[in-house]
Order: C-alpha cells, then structure tokens, then sequence
C-alpha cells in the first residue's frame, strides 16, 4: 500500500472517527441539532461548490437528479438522524451502530439490485444487527448514570443507518454513469438543502448564538469530519482495492469509542462490549467472497 493510501484511509477514519465525538461536543455546550447539521453541511456544500468552479464542469440536467435521489438520504435525511441520536446515546454506541451500514447496503442490493450474496454476508447482516440490538435493548446509553434513552437514541441510528445504506444502493445504480467527483456537488446541495429547509421548518437554526470556539468545531466537522473523508475514501478507492478501503469502516468506530471514553467520559459496560463485538465480526462477516447464485426474477 502506498503511503498516499494510506494517508488517505488514516485521514477517512480520523475524520468519521472524530465526528461524533465533535457533535456531543457541541450538544454539551448548548448547541442545537439543526444548527450542527446547518453549519456542518453548509461549509462542506461551499467547499464543493468551489471545488466545481475551479474544475469547470458542467453539470448536466441528468446528473442533478442522479446526484439528488443520492444527496438527499445520505447528506440530508442520514445525518439529521444519527446527529439526533447522539442527544440520546454516546458516540461510541453511535459509532458501533453505524458500522453495519456496509452490510444493510449489502443486503438492500441484494434485494433490490438482485447483486449476489454469499452466505457469509447473510450471517454477517444477522450478526451485526444482533449486535445493534442486543445494545438497544440492554437499556445501556453509554453516557452517565441516569442520562440518556438508548432505545430512542437506537432507533435514530438505525433509522440513518436505513438512509445512508439506502443512499449506497441508488449510488451503486446512477453513480457509475458519472464523474464522481462532479456526482458530488449536486449531491452535497441538495442534501443540505433539504436540510436547511428542515431547520426552518422545525425553526431550530440559531448560528447567531454560537460563539467563536464553537464556530471553530463545527467548521471543522464540516471540513474534516464531512468533506474530508469523502474525499479521502474516493481517492483511496481509485488507487487500491475495496478491501483496503473498507478499512475505514473497522477503524473509524475504534477511533470514536476511545476517543468518546477518554475525551467524553464516556462509559463501556459488558453489553456495549459484547454488543459492539458483534456488530464487527458481522462487517467481518459480510467481506466474505463466498457467494449464493446471481437472484432471478422480481
């Protein structure tokens, strides 16, 4: 592996890493869920759209749409939900909820795109859900005594983890029809776009409240917690294999749960371990190459 991959993956899983750990952050110093989400995905989008300029491409009526159907669940609707959740559970749960995004969108492409599946995948899909629920139903938010409702917190993780993965099987049908790098700015737009328009709706967007420290974090989830490991799992996925780059998704969550302990205070009890023990040998799993026949019919 060449050090620029390297760099690359390291930067992804740092960034995906640290996100939540950010985002409690800021709920411990009063900020509100939509100005989190409005000022994260508004310096990422403008990062995009400048990056656009520079390159002059034009984006075509069809890769609008496309950029959409995939924009709108995985930058609108899955963040919204996983940054809701973090009121409710620490980022370390969060985080071990999140890796069996991989494997959902595996099981949706199975069912939808008819992609093949092994039985490995299959039993890594039932693993790694398991271990999600097995944390959900324990009771354990990993805050403090008394604080936290990990059953509400859980159904909002589970809830961004159906959108992201969703938006991973539209990605596998309309992405390879473009430029990825272009799929990104209409994907970036119209996510936060949506979200924008929710924050006003809800009326939950206050920047004018926020002071500079604050300012400082959440432009830095922006561009180190959003943009950067786009870029850098897109790059790293153009110079070496999926397997490689897969990576991020077994770090990343290490990263956030010794991170939440030693910077939050955050607490690992017996079914947040075996929980989280799960969720990772099901994403082990699910790597497997072992395949059932290609699925026939509707």
């Amino acid at each position: 592996m060449s050090p620029r991959v390297l760099g690359a993956l390291a930067a992804a899983s740092l960034g995906w890493g640290f996100a939540a750990i950010g985002v409690r952050t800021a709920f411990e110093a009063g900020v509100t869920t939509f100005t989190i989400i409005g000022v994260r995905l508004g310096v990422a989008a403008l990062a995009v759209v400048v990056f656009s300029l520079v390159r002059s491409r034009r984006l075509t009526r069809e890769l609008w749409l496309h950029g959409a159907f995939i924009g709108i669940p995985r930058i609108g609707l899955a963040p919204v939900l996983f940054i809701a959740s973090l009121r409710y559970i620490s980022a370390g749960v969060e985080a071990i909820i999140i890796t069996t995004i991989p494997v959902v969108t595996a099981l949706m492409a199975w069912l939808f795109l008819k992609e093949e599946q092994s039985r490995a995948q299959q039993a890594g899909f039932a693993v790694a859900l398991a271990g999600s629920l097995v944390i959900i139903v324990s009771g354990e938010s990993g805050l403090a005594a008394g604080e936290g409702n990990p059953l509400l917190g859980g159904l909002l993780a589970l809830g961004g983890v159906f959108f992201a993965s969703l938006s991973g099987v539209v990605a596998r049908y309309y992405a390879p029809r473009h430029d990825t790098a272009s799929l990104a700015v209409p994907m970036f737009i119209t996510g936060g776009a949506f979200a924008f328009a929710a924050a006003f709706v809800l009326r939950d967007f206050h920047p004018g409240e926020l002071d500079l420290p604050l300012w400082v974090l959440l432009v830095a989830l922006g561009l180190g917690s959003t943009l950067l490991p786009f870029a850098a799992t897109l790059y790293a996925a153009k110079h070496t294999t999926a397997a490689r780059t897969a990576l991020v998704a077994y770090v990343a969550p290490l990263i956030t749960v010794i991170g939440g302990v030693l910077i939050l205070d955050e607490v690992l009890t017996a079914p947040i371990l075996i929980g989280g023990s799960l969720a990772l040998t099901g994403v082990v799993l699910a790597g497997s190459s072992t395949r059932f026949p290609r699925r026939v019919g509707a």
